[in-house]
C-alpha cells in the first residue's frame, strides 16, 4: 500500500501525467523518385540531404538530413521507403515546427502520395512514474491480468558494476513479428545509463505493423481523437483487473493525452558524447605526453586533416536556419 501511494502521490505532482509522441515510422512510396518524396512529402530542399551510394533493407541508395533518412531503389515494386527512427520523428518536427504545421498535416500529406505505412510506434510518456514496470512483469506473470497474448519477455539493462536502482527495467507484452505488441520501459534509468537527461519516467510504445500501422495511421487522421486511437489499441490487448495505479493510468489517458511534438534540430550531441567517451581520453594522454618529451603530435595532425564534403555538408545541416531548408 505504501508503494502504491507513493507512487499515486507523484503522478498527483504533474499538470499532465501523461503525453503522446510519435517515435517510430517508416512509409513506403510508390516511386523510384525520392528527390520528389524530399521536396514534396518533406517540403525541404534536397541539397541539404547527404547522398550515400548505399541503402537500408536492400535499397540502392540513401538521403540523410540528421537522422531524416530516405532510400531509393530503380526497382519499382520497392519504392522509395522514409525511416525516422525516434531522434530522426524529433528531426522532423523541427521541421514541421518551421512550417506552423504537424503531425495530423504530415500524415495526410503521405497518404495524398499513396503512402503504404509500414511501421508505427506510438509511445505514450509516463510523466510521474505510475506506470510501476516491475509490477506490472509480475502481474503478468502471475496471470493476473486479462490478455490476449501468451508471449512476453522482461529484460534488464544497466551496469554490473552499478547499484541495483539503476538496473532499467523493459517488459514486451506480445510476438514482435505480430502486427502489434507493446514495449514497457523504464524511460529515465535507460537514458541515464547513456548519460543523457530526460522528464520521462517510464513509457508505454505500441509497436504497429503494415496493415495495423496504416489503420492507426486513418483513424488518427481522420477522428483527431489520440485518446480514443490509444485506448482502443491498449485495452484490446492487455489488462490489468484490480490493480489501481492501472486503472488511473487507463482513466486519464482516456480523458487526457495530447498529442505532443518535442522538435529537435540537427545538432552535434552524439558526436560530442562519443569525443567524451572515446576521443578525449586519449587527446589528454597526448597533451600529457606533448609536455613531457616536447613533441607535436596533435599539431602535425591538425595539418594534415582536411574535411570530407559530407562532413562539409553536416556543417551545413547545422548552421543553416530552418527556414533556409524547407519549402514553403
Amino acid at each position: 500500500m505504501k508503494h502504491t501511494l507513493l507512487h499515486y502521490l507523484d503522478y498527483c505532482k504533474c499538470t499532465q501525467p501523461f503525453t503522446l509522441n510519435i517515435d517510430y515510422l517508416r512509409v513506403r512510396f510508390p516511386t523510384t523518385d525520392a528527390l520528389e518524396i524530399i521536396k514534396n512529402v518533406l517540403a525541404m530542399k534536397a541539397e541539404y540531404f547527404i547522398h550515400e551510394d548505399y541503402g537500408l533493407f536492400g535499397y540502392e541508395e540513401l538521403y540523410r538530413y540528421g537522422e531524416i533518412i530516405v532510400t531509393a531503389s530503380k526497382d519499382a515494386s520497392m519504392g522509395v521507403l522514409l525511416e525516422l527512427k525516434g531522434m530522426g520523428c524529433r528531426h522532423l518536427e523541427h521541421v514541421l515546427q518551421a512550417r506552423k504545421t504537424g503531425w495530423y498535416h504530415f500524415l495526410s500529406r503521405c497518404m495524398d502520395y499513396e503512402g503504404i505505412f509500414k511501421r508505427l510506434d506510438l509511445a505514450v510518456n509516463d510523466m510521474g512514474g505510475l506506470l510501476d514496470i516491475e509490477i506490472l512483469r509480475e502481474r503478468y506473470y502471475a496471470d493476473k491480468v486479462w490478455k490476449r497474448s501468451r508471449k512476453y519477455e522482461g529484460v534488464d539493462s544497466g551496469k554490473l558494476s552499478g547499484a541495483k536502482g539503476d538496473t532499467a527495467k523493459t517488459f514486451y507484452i506480445g510476438s514482435k513479428n505480430s502486427p502489434i505488441y507493446f514495449c514497457l520501459y523504464e524511460k529515465e534509468k535507460e537514458q541515464r545509463n547513456k548519460g543523457i537527461q530526460t522528464d520521462i519516467k517510464n513509457r508505454l510504445e505500441i509497436r504497429l505493423k503494415n496493415e495495423k500501422a496504416g489503420q492507426a495511421v486513418e483513424e488518427l487522421i481522420f477522428s483527431r481523437n489520440p485518446e480514443q486511437t490509444i485506448a482502443s489499441l491498449v485495452l484490446m490487448q492487455v489488462d490489468f483487473p484490480d490493480y489501481i495505479l492501472w486503472d488511473i493510468f487507463i482513466e486519464n489517458m482516456t480523458a487526457s493525452l495530447p498529442f505532443i511534438m518535442t522538435p529537435v534540430a540537427v545538432n552535434m550531441d552524439k558526436t560530442i558524447r562519443w569525443l567524451e567517451r572515446q576521443v578525449m581520453p586519449s587527446l589528454l594522454m597526448i597533451k600529457e605526453i606533448e609536455k613531457e618529451t616536447g613533441a607535436n603530435y596533435l599539431e602535425a595532425i591538425d595539418r594534415q586533416t582536411r574535411l570530407t564534403d559530407k562532413q562539409e555538408l553536416k556543417i551545413k545541416q547545422m548552421t543553416t536556419d530552418i527556414s533556409d531548408v524547407i519549402i514553403g
